[in-house]
């Protein structure tokens, strides 16, 4: 059936054009113009040029590949878009901020710098441990501690996966699991360029994890987070609550690990009521009542 256009009558009358762009669509748009132009004088062109050879490799393998038939355009494109295109502005800031004021009581251990004590063969499989155990424990605290859950919960509102969807993070909430992942490191006296290489290598294994993509991989998933394990972490199944932090190896080693054979999630999401589209809105969230209220359903 086809949609006969609207005339004058029908303007004049108060009908609204279908094919019209909504009040949420023009904020959504206007957002994410104002956050691609904020992150183009802040970042350069690089942040472009990123995201479009990000696309160009994800794309093509998750129509190859696809656990789950959706589109490209799907709801909430341009809000997670907007996430991961502005949001590393926010986030440095907040985590530099973090460890500053975290590292305060242990300024003088970092004085002693014990990493350039180390011989290399021990203070890289060093930073590794360190790196993926904090991250670990930074993640199971946002889902622990109710006044981090609020933020982390923007993330678990995703309800269909794609690599895109890897940038719905709240600053604050991705702030906090740098700044607890990167302290460590810090103290104990490592650079600038082992933060610089952590923070590459954990956005590039969430990206991929991410991945709307069915593909299994047998050794791979028990040493890197993959598509079918982290999938597990955002499954709104009850058995999968509060599952699959982070490394596998690391969830094996402290009772989280959750990888079921042959099964999948049934769905992604959360109970709490997190906006679905709206990158000011998902800002906002963590502060309103409904974030707040006692009576909030468990996540999963």
């Amino acid at each position: 059936m086809t949609t006969a256009p609207l005339d004058a009558s029908d303007a004049l009358s108060g009908v609204r054009d279908p094919l019209a762009p909504t009040r949420a669509g023009w904020v959504a748009g206007l957002t994410f113009a104002s956050a691609l132009v904020l992150a183009l004088v802040v970042r350069g062109g690089n942040i472009v040029i990123g995201v479009a050879l990000l696309a160009l490799v994800f794309v093509p393998i998750e129509k190859l590949f696809a656990l789950r038939a959706q589109k490209v355009f799907r709801p909430g494109l341009l809000t997670d878009l907007t996430h991961f295109v502005v949001n590393n502005i926010f986030v440095t800031i907040g985590a530099v901020a973090l460890v500053a004021v975290s590292a305060v009581p242990f300024f003088w251990l970092r004085g002693i710098d014990l990493e350039s004590r180390l011989a290399p063969e021990v203070a890289i499989p060093l930073a590794v441990v360190l790196v993926f155990v904090g991250n670990y424990w930074a993640h199971r605290l946002t889902h622990r501690v109710p006044q981090l859950w609020r933020f982390h919960s923007v993330h678990h509102s995703i309800q269909q996966m794609d690599w895109i969807a890897a940038g719905r993070l709240h600053p604050f909430d991705s702030a906090f699991t740098q700044a607890f992942t990167i302290l460590p490191l810090f103290v104990l006296g490592y650079d600038g360029g082992v933060f610089a290489g952590a923070a590459i290598v954990v956005t590039l294994l969430a990206i991929f994890q991410h991945a709307n993509v069915r593909l299994r991989f047998p050794v791979l998933r028990w040493v890197v987070p993959t598509p079918e394990w982290h999938h597990w972490h955002h499954a709104i199944d009850d058995e999968a609550r509060d599952k699959n932090f982070g490394l596998p190896l690391v969830d094996k080693l402290f009772g989280t690990a959750h990888l079921p054979k042959g099964q999948r999630p049934s769905g992604f999401g959360t109970h709490d009521p997190v906006p679905q589209t709206g990158y000011l809105q998902h800002l906002t969230y963590p502060f309103t009542q409904a974030a707040r209220s006692p009576a909030r359903a468990e996540h999963g």
